[in-house]
C-alpha cells in the first residue's frame, strides 16, 4: 500500500491497524496514511483492517500472488 495524502492531519482517522498473526486481538502496528507512507505485509496472514476516517484517502494497492496451476485448475490441492 502506498499513501498519496499529502499533509495527512493526526485528527484525520483512516489508519491500517495490523494485528498479531496469532492472536488477531493484539494491534501490533498502526499507520497513519501520509504521502509516500508504504506498507508491505502479508495480507492473506496478517490480520488487519483500515479504521475510520473523517476525510477522502486515497492510496494505490497492489497484491502479489503465486499461482500454482495445474491442468486450468487454480491452486490445486497438494
Amino acid at each position: 500500500m502506498l499513501y498519496l495524502n499529502p499533509e495527512w492531519p493526526e485528527d484525520g482517522g483512516g489508519e491500517m491497524a495490523l494485528y498479531d498473526e496469532h492472536d488477531s486481538e493484539r494491534e501490533v502496528a498502526r499507520v497513519v496514511p501520509r504521502a509516500g507512507t508504504f506498507v508491505c505485509f502479508l495480507a492473506d496472514r496478517i490480520p488487519h483492517e483500515v479504521l475510520p476516517t473523517r476525510l477522502p484517502r486515497t492510496s494505490i494497492a497492489g497484491w502479489f500472488r503465486r499461482n500454482a496451476s495445474l491442468g486450468g485448475r487454480v491452486d490445486p490441492a497438494r
